[in-house]
C-alpha cells in the first residue's frame, strides 16, 4: 500500500503530467471560443506515385524502370523535393485512392461529397450542376463559406479554373457563383511567358505520334518555371496566405486584387495543372532524368505483353489500341528495331520532367506554409486527383480501375495533432472522398447530411490505428473496384472480375479470379463491394 506522502507525490506527478500534455500536445478543434482553423487546399493534376514521398511504395512502376536501389533513390529524390518538405512535417497516406480515375468525376466526387455511382457524373462533358442529381448540391468550399469562412483561390481545383462554352453547354467550371468568396479565372499549366527579349520556342519530341490531340504533346520550350501559369497562380495563393492580399491577372488580362477580411477564418485553394499533359517544359527538367539511366528495354516490353495474358475480357479490351500502342508503333517507324524502346523512354522522361516542374509551384506554397504567420492554426491538405499509367498495362493515361490509375496522393498537415505534424506515414486506406467530411470535422462544423465518405480525424490522431475500410473507385456506370486490406477486387458492368493480392503482387500481374481456389474470395469481395455501393451518407458517421 502507498504511504500518504508517496500517494500525494504520485497524484501530484499525474496531475502535472496531464496539465503538461494538455498544454503541449496538439488537440482537435472543439471549443467554440477557440479560433477556427484555416485551410490551404492544394490540388495537383495527374500526379501518380512518381514523387519523392511516394516513389518507393510497392506498386511504384519506378521499381521496374530503375531496378537498382541507389539509382532509383537518386531519381526519386530529384523528382519533388518541395513536396517532400511538406510530407516531412505532415501525415502521408500511402494508400489513398480516387473516387473515380478521371479529372472531372474525381474532383466532383471529392468537392460535392457525392459518389459517382450515386450522382451519375462519370465524365466531364459539362458542369456538374447541369446534372439533376447535383444541381443544388452544397460543395466543400460552399459549405465553409456558408459557415463564416472566406473562400478564394485560382487554378484547377474543380475540373477547370475558368468558364467555357463547350458542346452546347455553358459550364462555370470553377463554380464561382456558389463556392467562392473570390475566384479569379486564369490559365493553368506549363505554358506562360518567355523571359524578356526571348521569342517562344517549342520543340515537340519526334516520338509524339502525329495526328494525336494537341494536349498529348511532349517536348521542351523556353518558358521559365517562374513565368509559367502554374507558378504565377501558386504565387497568388501564397501571397494571400502570407499577406492576406494579392493580385493576379485573369484570362482577360485584367489585374484583379483580392483581400481576406480580417477576423474571418479562410480556405485558400491552389490548383496545379502539371503534370497533366502536355508535357512541355524547359530542357533542364528533362536533363535531370537521362534516358540512358532507364532500364526500359526489350525485356520490359515483353513483360508488358505477358502481364496482359490473364486479364478479364474487359481488361484486355481496355489495353488494346491504346495511346501507348500508338507511341510504340510510331517509334518503330522512326528508328526501326529499337524505336519502340526509344519512344517509351522519351515519353517516360517527359512525365518525370513535368512532375519536377510541378514541384516548383508546390515549393512556392511550401515556402508560404513555413512563413505563414498563422501556421499554428492552418491545416494543409494536398491531393492528386488520381494516378497515371506510363506503359504499365500497355496504357498511357488514367481511366482504369487498376492500382496505377486509382492510387492517388494525400498529405495532410494539421499542427494540432502529433500524428499529422511530424512526418509520419499511414497504411490506413483512404478515399479522396474522405477529404470533405474530414475538413468539416477539423473546422468543428456539423457534418452535412448529403456527403459520402469517412472522417479521417482518428487517423490524424493515431496514424498507426488499424483503419480497415473498403475504398471504392468507379469508372463509368457499373464498373467498380475496392481496395480492401491486401487486395484489389474489380468488377465490371458485364460481370467480368479481377482479383489481386497487392502484397505479393503489387503490379497486379496475377489475376486470382482466373485461378482455382479463389472462388470464395470472389464471392466475399463481390458481397463487400455490393455493401459498399449500398451505403447511405448516414452509414459513414
Amino acid at each position: 500500500m502507498l504511504t500518504s506522502n508517496l500517494y500525494q507525490a504520485v497524484k501530484y506527478f499525474a496531475t502535472s503530467l496531464v496539465i503538461l500534455l494538455t498544454i503541449f500536445l496538439p488537440t482537435a478543434y472543439s471549443d467554440d471560443n477557440l479560433p477556427k482553423p484555416n485551410f490551404l487546399f492544394i490540388a495537383v493534376d495527374d500526379l501518380n506515385v512518381f514523387n519523392t514521398p511516394m516513389g518507393q511504395v510497392p506498386d511504384s512502376f519506378l521499381r521496374k524502370v530503375y531496378p537498382d536501389d541507389k539509382l532509383r533513390k537518386k531519381i526519386i529524390d530529384k523528382l519533388t523535393p518541395n513536396l517532400n518538405r511538406l510530407a516531412q512535417k505532415s501525415l502521408t497516406f500511402e494508400r489513398a485512392y480516387t473516387a473515380s480515375p478521371l479529372c472531372g468525376p474525381s474532383r466532383t466526387a471529392l468537392l460535392t461529397g457525392v459518389s459517382a455511382h450515386v450522382s451519375g457524373y462519370y465524365q466531364h462533358d459539362k458542369h456538374f450542376r447541369l446534372y439533376d442529381n447535383l444541381q443544388y448540391v452544397v460543395t466543400l468550399p460552399q459549405y465553409l463559406k456558408q459557415n463564416g469562412y472566406y473562400t478564394a483561390g485560382a487554378g484547377k481545383v474543380f475540373h477547370k479554373g475558368r468558364s467555357e462554352k463547350h458542346n452546347g453547354y455553358f459550364s462555370e467550371w470553377a463554380d464561382q457563383t456558389y463556392s467562392w468568396s473570390n475566384w479569379i479565372e486564369v490559365h493553368s499549366g506549363t505554358g506562360g511567358q518567355t523571359a524578356k527579349g526571348d521569342k517562344k520556342k517549342v520543340v515537340i519530341s519526334k516520338y509524339w505520334p502525329p495526328g494525336g490531340p494537341n494536349f498529348t504533346k511532349f517536348g521542351s520550350h523556353n518558358v521559365p518555371a517562374k513565368l509559367s501559369n502554374d507558378y504565377i497562380n501558386a504565387s497568388y495563393v501564397a501571397n494571400m496566405l502570407l499577406y492576406g492580399k494579392a493580385s493576379l491577372k485573369n484570362t482577360k488580362g485584367e489585374l484583379i486584387t483580392t483581400q481576406r477580411p480580417k477576423g474571418k477564418p479562410w480556405f485558400l485553394a491552389a490548383g496545379i495543372f502539371a503534370p497533366h499533359m502536355p508535357w512541355i517544359v524547359e530542357q533542364k527538367y528533362l536533363d535531370r532524368f537521362p534516358q540512358e539511366e532507364m532500364s526500359i528495354d526489350r525485356e520490359l516490353l515483353n513483360w508488358l505483353s505477358q502481364d496482359l495474358a490473364d486479364l478479364s475480357t474487359t481488361g484486355k479490351k481496355i489495353t488494346t489500341n491504346t495511346r501507348f500502342d500508338k507511341l510504340i508503333k510510331h517509334g518503330l517507324t522512326l528508328d526501326g528495331e529499337n524505336g519502340d524502346i526509344n519512344g517509351w523512354k522519351a515519353m517516360f522522361q517527359a512525365y518525370l520532367a513535368t512532375t519536377a516542374f510541378a514541384d516548383e509551384s508546390i515549393g512556392v506554397l511550401v515556402d508560404a506554409i513555413e512563413n505563414n504567420p498563422e501556421k499554428d492554426n492552418t491545416v494543409v491538405v494536398l491531393w492528386s486527383d488520381h494516378g497515371y499509367h506510363l506503359g504499365d498495362k500497355n496504357r498511357k493515361g488514367k481511366t482504369t480501375l487498376w492500382e496505377a490509375s486509382t492510387h492517388s496522393n494525400l498529405i495532410i498537415l494539421d499542427p494540432r495533432f502529433m500524428g499529422a505534424s511530424t512526418g509520419q506515414r499511414t497504411l490506413s486506406g483512404a478515399s479522396l472522398q474522405d477529404i470533405y467530411p474530414t475538413i468539416v470535422s477539423l473546422a468543428g462544423l456539423k457534418r452535412p447530411k448529403h456527403i459520402y465518405g469517412f472522417d479521417l480525424t482518428p487517423v490524424l490522431k493515431q496514424p498507426e490505428n488499424d483503419w480497415n475500410k473498403a475504398v471504392l473507385s468507379t469508372y463509368g456506370e457499373g464498373n467498380h473496384t475496392i481496395r480492401f486490406g491486401d487486395y484489389r477486387y474489380i468488377r465490371f458492368k458485364n460481370g467480368d472480375q479481377e482479383l489481386y493480392d497487392l502484397v505479393i503482387d503489387p503490379f497486379e500481374e496475377i489475376n486470382l479470379a482466373n485461378q482455382a481456389g479463389h472462388s470464395h474470395h470472389l464471392v466475399e469481395f463481390s458481397r463487400k463491394l455490393d455493401q459498399r455501393l449500398a451505403m447511405t451518407p448516414e452509414q459513414f458517421y
